[in-house]
């Protein structure tokens, strides 16, 4: 038998170890339930709804393959970079091969006018008719990167990547050729064509769009556009420059 002074002791020891694990235990710890992954349709959705409420958006398009943006097939288009504002207003900056010249060339379209600077001297001037390619078709409610988003088909979700910085969604999916053909001035042939998205995982903003055409005899060297969009919603003013 323990003398009393220390059988009290070791009982108040044991009652304060009890204290403590209680105040340590699982019972205590407040765990975060995680939210539920969205579905890659939930997402398309979201996406589309929040490019659909996006005022003005900056993008640069990055070209492989053959693409022409005049009807005589003369003007290949190597990118381009600019700025959109809804409803209809746009300011483009082309790099494109004439003749196997590499050269800039501005546009500006507002509403059914456009203007583009000159080849040869760089001053504006009315856009000739033959130069069709209108880069407004990117928002367009009809054709734009929003309405195509909700026409792919069998949408699969890789795996979770950066882009510009960002945490996105990464989801793949395929569309008929006459889905993306307004949006690419009908350069992109042969279906299916696929389409990659990057997905903001925090403002649901598209970051990154790929469209790929399928391989084939009769395109030894496929197109692929992959156009980037940054800046969402910041103010952006696009006046006629004459």
């Amino acid at each position: 038998m323990l003398p009393l002074h220390r059988r009290q002791f070791l009982r108040a020891l044991g009652a304060g170890g009890v204290l403590v694990l209680s105040a340590c235990g699982p019972a205590q710890v407040d765990v975060a339930t995680p939210l539920p992954t969205p579905t890659a349709a939930a997402l398309l959705e979201m996406a589309s709804k929040r490019l659909a409420e996006t005022p003005a958006v900056h993008f640069a398009l990055a070209v492989q393959g053959e693409t022409f943006v005049d009807t005589a097939s003369s003007i290949r288009l190597l990118g381009a970079e600019g700025d959109l504002r809804r409803p209809d207003r746009v300011r483009t900056t082309f790099q494109a091969e004439i003749l196997g010249r590499a050269i800039s060339l501005q546009l500006i379209t507002i509403g059914d006018r456009s203007w583009t600077t000159n080849v040869l001297t760089g001053e504006w001037g009315e856009a000739p008719l033959e130069f069709a390619y209108r880069p407004d078709v990117l928002f367009s409610t009809q054709d734009g990167i929003g309405p195509v988003m909700g026409r792919v088909q069998d949408v699969t979700r890789l795996a979770d990547e950066q882009t510009a910085g960002r945490t996105t969604y990464h989801l793949r999916s395929t569309v008929d050729q006459e889905v993306v053909g307004p949006l690419t001035y009908y350069t992109i042939t042969g279906s299916p064509v696929t389409v990659d998205l990057w997905i903001d995982q925090e403002t649901h903003d598209l970051l990154r769009a790929q469209l790929s055409e399928p391989p084939g005899a009769e395109r030894p060297n496929p197109a692929v556009w992959t156009l980037d969009l940054s800046h969402h919603g910041e103010e952006v003013t696009i006046d006629p420059p004459v």
